[in-house]
C-alpha cells in the first residue's frame, strides 16, 4: 500500500513535494511540515506570471515566437518539475537523508522488486550510470540489497531491506502532505486525469519519433 501510494507520487509529479517557497518571493516552508498556501495567493502567482509575459511583449522584450515557446506545456512542466526537485532536495535530503533521485529509485524497488538496474532506468527514465552512482549510498546505508540475477550472471537484482521499507513508510505521509499542498484547490482526480492523458500521449509521440529515426537510419 505504501509503495503503491509513493509510486503514484513519483510517477505523476516526480515526488510531488512542491511547497510554498516560490509564492510571495520568500521561503515560507518548514521542512517536513507543509504549510497551507491561500488559494488567492496561488491565483495571484499565476496572474503575476501572465502579467510579466504581457509586459515583456508590450516593451518588445519578447518576440511572438519566443512567447509561444515560453508558454509551451512541455516548457512549463519542466519548470514545475525543477521547482519540485529543489523543494525535494531541501525537504527530503535534510529530514531523511535521501535526494529526489534516491527516492525515485526506492519507490521503484518498493513497487517492482526484485528489479534490475536496467529496469529501474527504463521505468524512471534516469540514466543507468546515474542510477549506479546513486546506489552506492543506498547500499552503504543498508536501505537496499543486491542479489545475483538468476538468469544473467553479469547482472544483479535490487530489493529494499526492512530498513528501506521502514524509510518509505515514514516518507509516505510527508510526501502526501506536500502533494495535497501542490494540488490545493484542485480535484485530485481531475489533475490525475490530465497527467495520465499527457503521459500516454507523450509516450505515443516518443514511440513514433523512435520509429521514424530507425527508418531514417535504415535508409542511409
Amino acid at each position: 500500500m505504501v509503495a503503491a501510494s509513493l509510486r503514484r507520487l513519483g510517477q505523476r509529479t516526480d515526488s510531488s513535494i512542491l511547497a510554498a517557497k516560490q509564492f510571495g518571493g520568500r521561503t515560507s516552508m518548514s521542512v517536513g511540515e507543509p504549510q497551507s498556501i491561500p488559494r488567492a495567493k496561488i491565483l495571484e502567482a499565476g496572474r503575476r506570471e501572465r502579467t510579466q509575459l504581457a509586459g515583456a511583449r508590450h516593451r518588445g522584450g519578447h518576440a511572438p515566437h519566443i512567447d509561444t515557446l515560453n508558454r509551451l506545456v512541455s516548457v512549463r512542466i519542466v519548470r514545475i518539475a525543477d521547482l519540485i526537485l529543489r523543494i525535494g532536495t531541501l525537504a527530503f535530503k535534510e529530514r531523511f537523508g535521501v535526494k529526489p533521485t534516491d527516492l525515485r529509485i526506492l519507490i521503484m524497488l518498493g513497487a517492482y522488486q526484485p528489479i534490475s538496474v536496467n529496469e529501474v532506468s527504463r521505468r524512471t527514465h534516469i540514466d543507468k550510470a546515474w542510477i549506479s552512482r546513486s546506489l552506492t549510498p543506498l547500499l552503504r546505508r543498508k536501505l537496499i540489497i543486491r542479489t545475483p540475477h538468476p538468469a544473467d550472471s553479469r547482472a544483479s537484482l535490487l530489493s529494499l531491506t526492512n530498513k528501506g521499507e521502514a524509510l518509505l513508510r515514514e516518507i509516505a505521509p510527508v510526501a502526501d502532505d506536500y502533494q495535497r499542498q501542490l494540488l490545493q484547490g484542485q480535484r485530485v482526480r481531475d489533475v490525475e486525469r490530465v497527467l495520465d492523458l499527457l503521459a500516454a500521449r507523450a509516450e505515443e509521440m516518443f514511440q513514433v519519433a523512435v520509429q521514424q529515426r530507425n527508418r531514417s537510419a535504415r535508409r542511409r
